[in-house]
């Protein structure tokens, strides 16, 4: 059944922490600076009709013009909410809190016109810059402190329109120190409230990746189970094909079954045939022998001996290849949930080594994933790359799945999708992503639609592994070479992927390497997206 790719509904996994907040501080700070408008306006309106010195009066009536030009001029910066950074803020806090205490000097800085600077205060200090937050306080603190302490020890007149002349000293001395309390509880209170949003907000993030994990291990172990209960029993245990004794049923796939057994001397061998309701199927078979003749092709200690292949006496295609005793890479993750990253890492190096022979032997694996990867439990541990049963030929007929996409959605090449010309770096980009799952315990790409996992492994950037696990950097930046979209953006040979996982492993990194890795993810960060590009939005079709 064909499908195109479309855009997922929601794709959010998690949210960006300092996007949100400096969102939700955009959006205050639009309202705080429309009410600060008004106030310079309303004050500025009044202070004609007030008493007072002229020149005292002339001197708040410029602030207030101030004040509205910097409010004016914040509310058009903030039509490009990324122009209100951290530097702007603290400017701003610094230049309203200052013009807003000389002209509560002339209101009376004993009387309720001080409010205004505990607004201030609190709205600066709810800022996710530190730098505004404190400028801020401890201008407008340190302003205040200074014009009512130096009225209240008479050191200059009180020229207010709300003088304190007639107060007791004491009551001045009560009403500095209490101005001051509460402008430091009002920056307290205001700090305390960012550190209880961010927290709240770094849980939410906590859980949102706890629920995308386990809906990643749900979409491996539903595929898992599709494949174990896929139709046909161990129809051939008992019988001898081409010589071989086939023996108990011990796995089955997508397209046969694989069976125990023994060559004429008795040596343990394994014996893999198509499905029986799939032997008149001609594409499957031509797949199947495909298989046989990709992985003959490739001689390698991490790939399977292929003994014999060929048509048994019902027709049935069959491949009989060395016995491996072992787990497949699916398995161990089912056990454990994410692997050593040392044991990661020699994987790395096994499956390049294989896939160095099989890149010389004119071959592309094109369906690496979990199942195809196989732990043998004989010492030494090795790694064996199994399964050619989707493998290109680059030197034979050709594709046999022209202008479909072919392979595990999950761990798919971005140009597998795209179309059909497909070469050695596929399988490059399939060990980077079964390296980022084997590490962080997670798929780099999941969910409960096929379409929607081939548009994120088309479109999307996976999540960081480093906000999934603790890993190196020298790795994060590895893996997003490794699994970069573009061809052309990734390592020129799997050799070199395992290479530079090892040495980021010990700390070795080359720079240059280093240096790529970070252009890459400074022009497509962990998490982002990638429009498609006009007129292709839809993508190939790929048979279910």
């Amino acid at each position: 059944m064909p499908f195109s790719l479309r855009p997922p509904g929601d794709e959010s996994v998690t949210v960006d922490l300092r996007k949100v907040l400096h969102g939700e501080e955009v959006a205050r700070a639009r309202v705080f600076f429309r009410v600060m408008l008004i106030i310079a306006l309303t004050t500025g309106g009044f202070i004609p009709l007030l008493a007072g010195e002229d020149w005292l009066r002339f001197i708040s009536a410029g602030l207030c013009a101030v004040v509205v030009l910097v409010a004016v001029g914040v509310l058009l910066l903030l039509r490009r909410p990324a122009r209100y950074t951290s530097e702007v803020a603290a400017i701003v806090g610094v230049i309203s809190g200052t013009t807003a205490v000389i002209i509560i000097y002339y209101i009376g800085p004993f009387s309720a016109g001080s409010m205004v600077l505990t607004l201030g205060i609190y709205f600066f200090g709810t800022s996710h810059s530190r730098l505004a937050a404190r400028s801020t306080y401890g201008a407008i603190a340190a302003l205040d402190l200074a014009a009512s302490a130096g009225i209240a020890a008479d050191v200059f007149p009180d020229r207010s329109l709300f003088s304190t002349d007639l107060a007791q000293p004491f009551t001045r001395w009560f009403q500095v120190v209490m101005s001051q309390v509460i402008f430091g509880l009002t920056f307290y209170l205001a700090r305390t409230s960012r550190r209880a949003t961010e927290g709240a907000l770094e849980r939410v993030n906590r859980a949102n990746l706890q629920i995308y994990k386990r809906e990643g291990l749900l979409y491996e172990a539903r595929n898992e189970l599709a494949r174990a209960t896929r139709p046909g029993e161990g129809r051939h245990t008992g019988t001898t094909i081409a010589g071989f004794s086939v023996g108990q049923l011990i796995g089955r796939g997508a397209m046969g079954e694989v069976y125990c057994g023994t060559d004429t001397a008795g040596l343990p061998v394994a014996i893999k045939l198509l499905h029986l309701n799939l032997v008149d199927d001609p594409d499957r078979v031509k797949r199947f022998m495909r298989e046989a003749e990709a992985a003959a092709a490739v001689d390698s200690p991490h790939v399977p001996q292929v003994y014999a292949s060929g048509l048994a006496s019902d027709n049935t295609p069959y491949l009989v290849m060395e016995l491996l005793e072992g787990h497949d890479l699916a398995w161990h993750l089912r056990k454990a949930g994410k692997l050593e990253l040392e044991l990661v890492v020699e994987m790395c190096e096994h499956v390049a080594k294989a896939l160095a022979h099989v890149r010389e032997a004119g071959v592309v694996h094109r369906d690496l994933k979990p199942g195809n990867l196989f732990l043998t439990d004989s010492l030494p541990r090795t790694w064996k790359v199994l399964d050619f049963g989707l493998s290109k030929v680059l030197w034979g007929a050709g594709s046999l799945t022209r202008d479909h996409a072919v392979g595990t959605p999950s761990y798919m090449a971005p140009e597998q999708i795209r179309g059909p010309e497909v070469d050695h770096l596929a399988d490059l980009y399939a060990l980077a992503a079964i390296a980022y799952r084997a590490i962080t315990g997670t798929p780099p790409f999941s969910g409960n639609e096929v379409a929607k996992v081939l548009y994120r492994v088309a479109y999307q950037q996976p999540l960081c592994p480093g906000e999934l696990t603790r890993i190196p950097v020298d790795l994060e930046l590895v893996l997003a070479l490794g699994m970069a979209k573009e061809r052309g953006d990734r390592f020129a040979k799997v050799e070199h992927f395992a290479a530079a996982m090892r040495a980021a492993r010990e700390g070795q990194l080359e720079d240059e390497t280093r240096s790529r890795g970070w252009a890459l993810l400074r022009s497509y960060p962990w998490g982002s997206s990638q429009q498609p590009r006009s007129g292709k939005r839809g993508g190939p079709s790929a048979a279910a």
